[in-house]
């Protein structure tokens, strides 16, 4: 890793506090949420302690309806101006851990060699890999000096080796794609049984709505991520008030990751 290592701090941060980390997802270049900078540093300024940025390129096609949506109203930004966003978001966020959202359709195009190099000129602290082909693609990022943060399915046959290569922290879905409603019953135990078994901490994301389903994830997961649900308050609200919007329901959903002190028990003989 280089030498600021914004996410490790960032993770030992939040468990000298007693929370779990709120990750906010945004797509660069989406005009809904207003300036990519100023909804960035809103979020952090709110209560986010990492920020995801979806990154628009001709062929990349997220499954989850709204997230796909957001690409498709970035469409047209270039190449050379996601770098440029990401640089002024780094400029802006000096303390905050970065992390790009990247597709294998990202990677076709491109390519490798370009994507890292840029990432790491831009500032970025690691790569999100949805749908990695394989633990060779992880070590790659981590190769080049970022923390790579693979995406892995319930089914992933190769989970233990792509978990093995990741940087810092995994990225578990909790639902088949982005937006989806989760089953908080059946989310809670995945989460629960994946902290049994888990050799790095994870980020736990994929249909999470609000701060009732945080708190009752947060006790099992190093952090949750919010994506969907933001971009459909933001597509709800009036154009002037998206930013306030933003900030509020942050606000919340950091609340939601500060852990509960288990109330204690009176003693034996106690009165």
């Amino acid at each position: 890793m280089g030498a600021v290592d914004r996410i490790g701090d960032r993770l030992r941060r939040a468990d000298a506090r007693r929370e779990r980390m709120l990750v906010v997802y945004l797509t660069l270049g989406d005009p809904l949420p207003g300036s990519p900078v100023e909804a960035a540093v809103a979020a952090v300024e709110a209560g986010a302690d990492m920020v995801e940025l979806g990154l628009p390129t001709p062929s990349t096609r997220p499954r989850g309806a709204l997230v796909r949506e957001s690409f498709e109203r970035a469409a047209g930004l270039g190449e050379e101006r996601v770098w440029g966003l990401l640089g002024e978001i780094r400029e802006a966020l000096p303390r905050t851990p970065i992390l790009p959202l990247v597709y294998p359709r990202t990677v076709d195009d491109l390519g490798w060699d370009r994507l890292v190099r840029c990432s790491r000129e831009a500032g970025v602290d690691g790569l999100v890999l949805a749908g990695p082909r394989g633990p060779e693609e992880v070590e790659r990022v981590a190769a080049a000096d970022l923390s790579a943060v693979p995406l892995i399915g319930p089914s992933a046959a190769d989970a233990g080796r792509l978990e093995a290569a990741a940087g810092h922290m995994t990225y578990r879905g909790l639902a088949a794609r982005t937006g989806e409603r989760l089953d908080l019953a059946e989310a809670r135990r995945a989460v629960a049984a994946l902290a049994a078994t888990a050799g790095k901490p994870f980020l736990a994301g994929f249909g999470i709505r609000d701060e009732h389903e945080i708190r009752a994830l947060a006790p099992h997961a190093a952090g949750l991520v919010v994506g969907s649900r933001l971009l459909e308050l933001l597509g709800a609200a009036e154009p002037r008030d998206r930013l306030d919007t933003l900030r509020a329901n942050v606000r919340r959903w950091k609340d939601a990751t500060r852990l509960r002190e288990r109330k204690r028990e009176d003693g034996c003989g106690s009165t």
